[in-house]
C-alpha cells in the first residue's frame, strides 16, 4: 500500500486511542516507519533506471529485490512481526511513546498483507517465515486507484469520528 493511505489509516487508528498529547502525531508517524526504510531503496532504483530526481517508477521494482539484497532484507525486517514486538514495542514503552502508535504501526502490517504480492508479498515472521502472498500490488496501482482509496478512508475516518462523537 502506498504512504499516503498508511498515514490516512494512522489517523483512523488513532481515533480509538486515549487522547494524549501527541498521540494524533504518533500513530501517523508509526504508521509509515516501515516505509521510511525504503527511501533509499527508492533513490538507488531512481538513480539505478535514470529516473528524473531519482524517483523510481512501479515497473523498476520488479526484479529489484535480488538487485538490492540488503535493502530488501531491511525492509522485510520493518514489515515483520518478530520485529514490531522485539523492537518496535519495546522503544514505544521506554520513551512512553503512546500506545496506539504501537498499533498503527501493527496496522500497517496487517494492511500490507493483502496487498503485496510475489516478490514483494509480506514475510510477517520474516527472517523465519515464508511470504504471504496478497491478492494484489497496491503500492503499484494507477495514482487514479490510489486517489479512489485515499477518498474511501478518509469518509471511513469522519464516519468513524463521528459515531464517536455522537457516542459521547
Amino acid at each position: 500500500m502506498d504512504i499516503v493511505s498508511h498515514a490516512l489509516i494512522g489517523k483512523i487508528v488513532s481515533v480509538f486511542g486515549k487522547k494524549r498529547r501527541n498521540s494524533d502525531f504518533w500513530a501517523v508517524f508509526f504508521a509509515i516507519i516501515p516505509d521510511f526504510t525504503l527511501i533509499p531503496f527508492y533513490l538507488m532504483l531512481g538513480y539505478q533506471n535514470n529516473r528524473p530526481f531519482f524517483i523510481a517508477y512501479n515497473q523498476d521494482w520488479i526484479g529489484a529485490s535480488s538487485s538490492f539484497p540488503v535493502s530488501t532484507a531491511v525492509y522485510f525486517l520493518f514489515h515483520s512481526f518478530i520485529f514490531a514486538f522485539a523492537v518496535i514495542l519495546p522503544l514505544v514503552i521506554f520513551f512512553k511513546i503512546p500506545k496506539i502508535a504501537f498499533a498503527a504501526y501493527l496496522f500497517h502490517l496487517i494492511v500490507d498483507i493483502p496487498t503485496h504480492a510475489g516478490e514483494w508479498a509480506i514475510r510477517v515472521f520474516y527472517p523465519f517465515s515464508n511470504a504471504v502472498d496478497g491478492f494484489t500490488n497496491a503500492w503499484a496501482w494507477p495514482l487514479s486507484y490510489m486517489a479512489v482509496s485515499w477518498l474511501i478512508l478518509i469518509v471511513f475516518l469522519f464516519l468513524i469520528k463521528s459515531i464517536k462523537k455522537e457516542g459521547r
